[in-house]
């Protein structure tokens, strides 16, 4: 440690208290915690006197509303507190379980004593038990604990003393900020007053649920700071826990009537208040909020897909009188929806329900099992099917014995770059799985050389082509893949002649398809500096495939690109590119390279040695691959595509070099030819396509004008066929090919004709139905009946009391639906 006394400000998040955050007065998951360290210096007499004066004089906190527990067994800390004038009546002995702290089952520990506010009797329960750590109510609130690092205990459980007795503290800040601004909860307090602003200002008049109003402000804190310290949202690990709680403030967002995405609107006020302490969330404030949108957008429509699911599952066990949701309901909404099991269990426990948690994991662990075994039987098949693996062994048993007959150490087997071109010896031929001695025209085989200037297909650059060859027959080698760090295999068809084992060859590289790979090589590394560089170091390549004046990369970032940005990122390695920056490429140790600033991928296997490619001062990777030597040899590079292909991950496609100047010209010649189709010139095209969809929009403004007549003269024919459910009114209809906008404002006015009653309409559009709903009546909520409407017609749907709407993707069962609508009315006010 830089000291023996130490004090800190640490960010800190935790999973364990998530359920009681918007409950509580005080409970998040993100926090900042205050601490201060002895490493051998001061102890348990210094750490209380301390802590008492910061608490007394510092934060000035009445004397009479401190409490303090310790452990039962400390007496020691007893009598510290005691001298420092804490009455004995509120010094609290607890046991091990609230007052010994330990780092896990093994290792340091020892006791602890907490630091209690009481906040008065107001705020307090009934309980005759209610004193600090009372779980009933808000009376008591611990805002410091000191813990005394004194033991070690072995794996029986035995303590012995550190040589080193260490305190370790820590005070919430939020919880000091509460206890000092006197505020009814945490969230009463000026360190979320910014967030409740905002947030406020989004949402209509009227009563607003606390809880969710709590929720999201504390999640909207906890996944800003996440999304700045680059931990992104993702299906495993650290990335899940983002997700997660991005999806959980997303899903109480709809409980206070929010449709769209919205938390990403909400980033600049916590980045504007937490400013001064923590500057890079500002630095990184758009890029937050990109990845925060695009995770909303991504959550919505599984959100309400699996809602209309689940709100129908659980109208159908209340109404049954249930309790439990199947498990099997559960488990088939993740499967098939995509739909988290925490947030099914969330809306579980508000609607009074539990799921069989038991027998949803059982079902989780049997489809695991199923993708085991699968992935076993698909790898059996391949392991049997590819002759190649039995070759590997093959090789490295004809490479070690030639590594003898050559009384050779070790050998530089690849030195593609050093030489296109290289003398070398032919020691092994395989052909299917079998050694042989020659390879004659016509045949196939793979070849081993004793050094080669192939480069093996690897770190996502394809393997290189040429030819092996010698005076007696020449092989065209079609594919190079190495097996391991020595041996290389040469994919070969005999073009001439034939090839000995043993024989002198001469093994030349196609250089002109190297020189394209390289392009794209080199265009690699440059698209990943400059995607750091537009979109942010939080940029991670997740794969790439480099070919000839062809690249793919894969990277880490949720948001499409905007052509802004794709524009920004072309014009910038263009740039570069005519700025014909010098390459160069030096070995040394990977943590030399690092610390040189030097990227390299997560988790690869690197040796001893790696290669540091620089490109000036833009570019460093730690890389293997073939490369140019300055950029101008690219000549130009062009974006061809931008894509998703997984959560959280963008692919891009790029051409470089003749291929990309090719597709520049392709281009051209199109937008010629669709100047001719459009009888006009290539500067006026996009001026005649809008004249043309100036005259398509006001063709469909006349379409939707007669829909809007037909739809007044059929309003008349539905409400003379109007049916009774008792004294309530009943309009259904169908159309085809009504637009929505139509069918929602037809059933708004057959609402106000009806006065009391319900409305229920469809239209069917190609091989989709649209349902509305719309009611006069709170017993008999719009959003109820269009839920069980869609339910029947194999759809889902949502809404309010007064008007709801929905769909099927089944429109030959909108009919039944309707049919069954007054069966649906009958069941809701019988309850």
């Amino acid at each position: 440690p830089p000291a023996s006394r130490l004090a800190s400000c640490q960010l800190c998040f935790r999973m364990n208290d998530v359920d009681k955050v918007g409950h509580t007065s005080y409970h998040h998951t993100f926090f900042e915690m205050l601490g201060n360290f002895s490493l051998g210096d001061y102890f348990k007499k210094e750490a209380c006197q301390w802590s008492w004066e910061f608490v007394t004089k510092i934060l000035n906190l009445s004397q009479d509303h401190i409490w303090t527990t310790i452990f039962r067994e400390d007496d020691e800390t007893y009598q510290i507190w005691k001298k420092i004038g804490i009455p004995a009546s509120r010094i609290l002995k607890k046991g091990e379980e609230e007052n010994f702290w330990s780092l896990g089952e093994v290792g340091p520990c020892g006791p602890d004593t907490e630091i209690f506010f009481d906040r008065g009797k107001k705020y307090g329960c009934s309980g005759m038990n209610c004193l600090p750590g009372c779980n009933n109510c808000s009376r008591w609130v611990e805002i410091w604990n000191l813990v005394f690092m004194q033991f070690n205990r072995d794996k029986e459980g035995k303590l012995s003393p550190l040589p080193s007795r260490n305190i370790d503290t820590g005070m919430g800040l939020e919880r000091v900020a509460f206890v000092l601004q006197e505020a009814d909860s945490v969230y009463d307090t000026d360190l979320f007053s910014p967030i409740l602003d905002w947030l406020e200002g989004l949402l209509p008049e009227g009563e607003k649920e606390r809880k969710s109003l709590k929720v999201i402000s504390d999640h909207l804190r906890a996944f800003t700071f996440l999304l700045g310290e680059g931990i992104l949202p993702s299906n495993t690990g650290k990335g899940y826990v983002a997700r997660r709680i991005i999806r959980r403030a997303y899903r109480f967002g709809r409980k206070l009537g929010l449709r769209d995405t919205f938390l990403y609107e909400g980033v600049p006020a916590v980045t504007k208040m937490m400013d001064k302490p923590y500057p890079h969330l500002k630095e990184k404030e758009e890029e937050i909020v990109s990845l925060i949108k695009a995770e909303e957008e991504g959550f919505q429509v599984t959100l309400s897909r699996g809602m209309g699911i689940l709100e129908g599952i659980i109208w159908e066990l209340k109404k049954r009188k249930k309790r439990v949701i199947p498990y099997q309901d559960v488990f088939r909404l993740y499967d098939t929806y995509g739909f988290p099991l925490e947030i099914a269990e969330e809306i579980a426990r508000e609607e009074g329900l539990t799921i069989n948690r038991k027998g949803y994991d059982k079902l989780l662990t049997e489809q695991k099992e199923r993708g085991r075994k699968r992935t076993i039987e698909i790898s059996e098949k391949v392991r049997v099917r590819d002759s190649a693996r039995v070759a590997m062994t093959r090789a490295r048993e004809i490479f070690e014995k030639q590594k003898l007959e050559h009384n050779l150490d070790t050998v530089r087997i690849f030195q593609a770059h050093q030489k296109p071109k290289l003398n070398t010896t032919l020691i092994g031929i395989i052909k299917e799985t079998r050694e042989v001695e020659k390879i004659k025209e016509g045949e196939k085989a793979k070849l081993i050389l004793l050094s080669t200037p192939f480069y093996p297909e690897g770190g996502g650059q394809i393997g290189d082509r040429g030819k092996i060859f010698n005076e007696a027959g020449c092989a065209e080698v079609l594919d190079t893949q190495r097996i391991d760090d020595e041996i290389i295999l040469h994919r070969v068809r005999m073009l001439k002649g034939e090839l000995e084992k043993a024989s002198r060859v001469v093994a030349e590289v196609d250089e002109k398809r190297r020189k394209a790979i390289a392009r794209a090589h080199t265009a690699t590394h440059l698209l990943q500096a400059a995607l750091r560089k537009i979109l942010g170091e939080t940029v991670k390549q997740s794969g790439s495939l480099v070919g000839d004046d062809r690249l793919r990369f894969d990277f880490s970032y949720s948001a499409p690109l905007s052509d802004e940005q794709l524009k920004k990122i072309t014009s910038l390695i263009n740039e570069k590119i005519r700025e014909n920056l010098s390459i160069t490429v030096k070995e040394m140790s990977l943590k030399e390279a690092q610390e040189k600033g030097a990227i390299a991928l997560f988790g690869a296997k690197y040796k001893e040695k790696v290669r540091l490619v620089t490109i000036a001062k833009f570019s460093q990777e730690v890389c293997g691959g073939t490369h140019l030597s300055s950029t101008g040899e690219i000549g130009i590079l062009r974006i061809i595509s931008e894509s998703s292909i997984a959560s959280g991950i963008r692919r891009m496609e790029a051409l470089v070099g003749k291929r990309a100047s090719d597709s520049i010209e392709e281009k051209e010649s199109l937008l010629r030819r669709i100047g001719e189709a459009l009888e006009t010139g290539e500067s006026t095209i996009l001026t005649r396509i809008e004249e043309k969809n100036q005259k398509l929009q006001k063709q469909q403004e006349q379409m939707k004008e007669w829909q809007k007549r037909l739809a007044e003269v059929e309003m008349e024919n539905l409400m003379q066929q109007a049916s009774r459910v008792g004294d309530i009114k009943l309009v259904t209809g169908e159309w085809q090919d009504l637009s929505p906008e139509i069918l929602r404002q037809t059933a708004e006015k057959l609402k106000v004709k009806l006065k009391k009653g319900i409305v229920v309409l469809a239209s069917i559009v190609q091989e989709k139905a649209l349902l509305v709903v719309a009611s006069t009546q709170k017993e008999l909520p719009a959003d109820e009946i269009i839920k069980e409407v869609c339910r029947i017609a194999g759809g889902n749907g949502g809404g309010r009391w007064d008007f709801a709407q929905g769909g099927t993707s089944l429109p030959h069962k909108v009919d039944q639906a309707l049919k069954e609508v007054p069966l649906i009315i009958e069941k809701i006010l019988s309850h």
